[in-house]
């Protein structure tokens, strides 16, 4: 029981740390779109705030309880589907409770449930045994052992992607109502053309992401995670084994790494190619200056002796 109230307040005390991150600006630094960026400052802060006390609950339900016994996915999903509810609730007075084919709808939580193991489950894992060996095998040799502020980062990508999530199913489900558009979002998407247009623009962005940017990462052994700063929040890519994923990709996936092959043959196949004619072109100059070099000597020596 002491142990159990021991990790308790290491883990209240880590998400202190956390929660006081969101006084920051949360503006969004990375070159990438957010779902989050259609809010109003105040609602923005308030979707985190609920998104991070959601994430600290069910760790705490993982102390009590076994965590070997919970299904990342299930977790993920309620985490989205209690964040969405608990938002509309607090910032609209809307008691509605999501259907899950609600949220199966939404292609990004699709996406998020396919990365559940390193979003959710790694970061989890992490914080309840700093020896984990998932940690490890995913991240080492280049981090061999997880450091508070690696923690904290994989936590801030964690609240950024439900939050990110969250306001995705918002913005396809919702957003033709007008007290939806006047409460929670920016003046400039108060209309219905510039809610299409950044819908246009976060749909086209996941499919690049799920298609075309998640399966090159893997292959590339890289992870991209949003980090949040005092500044704002950005966008980084690191390090990361994800072996075991890339022989769970998609046809439509495997298509981006057999064109990411020709690109590196032909890469290779080219530099050879350059080399080889610059290296000929070299030969060819050098002979041709050196043969009038020597008829020019040649020519300078018959006027000499006449």
């Amino acid at each position: 029981m002491s142990t159990v109230i021991l990790q308790n307040s290491k883990i209240d005390e880590f998400f202190i740390r956390l929660k006081y991150k969101l006084r920051s600006k949360l503006k969004n630094k990375g070159k990438l779109l957010l779902g989050t960026d259609i809010l109003r400052k105040n609602k923005k802060t308030e979707l985190f705030k609920i998104v991070t006390l959601n994430i600290e609950a069910k760790v705490l339900d993982a102390v009590e309880n076994d965590f070997e016994l919970f299904n990342d996915k299930i977790v993920l999903l309620d985490l989205i589907k209690s964040s969405t509810e608990k938002f509309l609730f607090y910032s609209y007075g809307i008691n509605l409770q999501l259907n899950e084919k609600i949220l199966l709808r939404s292609l990004y939580v699709k996406f998020l449930l396919t990365n559940s193991d390193i979003l959710l489950k790694l970061p989890f894992r992490t914080l309840l045994n700093f020896e984990s060996e998932i940690f490890r095998t995913t991240f080492g040799p280049i981090y061999p052992k997880p450091s508070r502020k690696f923690l904290e980062a994989l936590f801030d990508n964690l609240i950024v992607e439900i939050s990110n999530c969250v306001m995705q199913i918002l913005i396809n489900e919702l957003s033709f109502l007008d007290h939806i558009r006047q409460i929670l979002y920016k003046s400039k998407f108060l209309s219905l053309r510039n809610i299409e247009r950044f819908k246009n623009g976060l749909a086209w962005q996941i499919r690049v992401k799920l298609y075309v940017t998640y399966p090159k990462y893997i292959y590339s052994s890289q992870y991209g995670i949003w980090i949040i700063r005092s500044s704002g929040i950005y966008y980084r890519i690191i390090y990361a084994n994800r072996i075991k994923q890339l022989f769970h990709l998609k046809k439509a996936s495997l298509v981006t790494l057999t064109l990411l092959e020709i690109q590196d043959f032909l890469a290779g196949r080219i530099d050879e190619l350059l080399y080889l004619i610059g290296d000929g072109f070299r030969n060819v100059i050098t002979i041709t200056i050196g043969q009038s070099i020597g008829l020019i000597y040649r020519g300078i020596i018959k006027k000499i002796k006449k």
